[in-house]
């Protein structure tokens, strides 16, 4: 079962009221609506080189602003596009490992912004694969929101996704 904002803000009222938080049971499922719907936003890149025909991915989570848990891997021979869609893949398991379910995601591709939210068709046969990979996993979550943030937003997934194409250098 799934609940739209409004309808988790009217019960997180409802169970927060003095004579319903007498009733254990229903302070634990106001503690746990409140435990579950923490701020967390997920930061993601992707890099890519076509010169060396390496990439890597990089992204980091945050919950209500602390650091919860980074990646940084390399890709070997992929296109930045690719690199992008990967990392928003990666991540979203990530988040699912940890149990997340309500996130906020960040990317500084426009095109797999608009891709994902249904702005722009996706055509190539290889970016196909990937949406659809992200759609089944963002299917998983009870909400999330991806959003464009310009480069300098994203400086520290931006590092991270570059290290990852770097690793294989080492």
């Amino acid at each position: 079962m799934k609940f739209d904002k409004s309808e988790i803000k009217a019960l997180q009222e409802l169970l927060s009221s003095k004579k319903n938080q007498k009733n254990t049971t229903l302070k634990k499922i106001s503690n746990k609506i409140n435990s579950s719907f923490s701020n967390y936003t997920m930061y993601i890149d992707g890099a890519a080189d076509l010169h060396s025909k390496t990439s890597g991915i990089g992204g980091v989570i945050y919950k209500d602003g602390e650091e919860l848990f980074a990646f940084s891997e390399y890709l070997d021979n992929a296109t930045n596009n690719e690199a992008e869609y990967t990392a928003l893949i990666h991540g979203l398991k990530s988040l699912l490992k940890l149990s997340v379910l309500n996130v906020i995601i960040f990317s500084d591709s426009e095109l797999v912004v608009k891709q994902i939210n249904g702005e722009y068709k996706v055509k190539n046969d290889r970016m196909k694969k990937l949406y659809c990979d992200a759609h089944e996993l963002l299917s998983k979550f009870n909400s999330w929101e991806l959003k464009h943030v310009l480069r300098d937003k994203n400086t520290i997934a931006d590092k991270l996704a570059t290290d990852g194409r770097l690793k294989n250098n080492l």
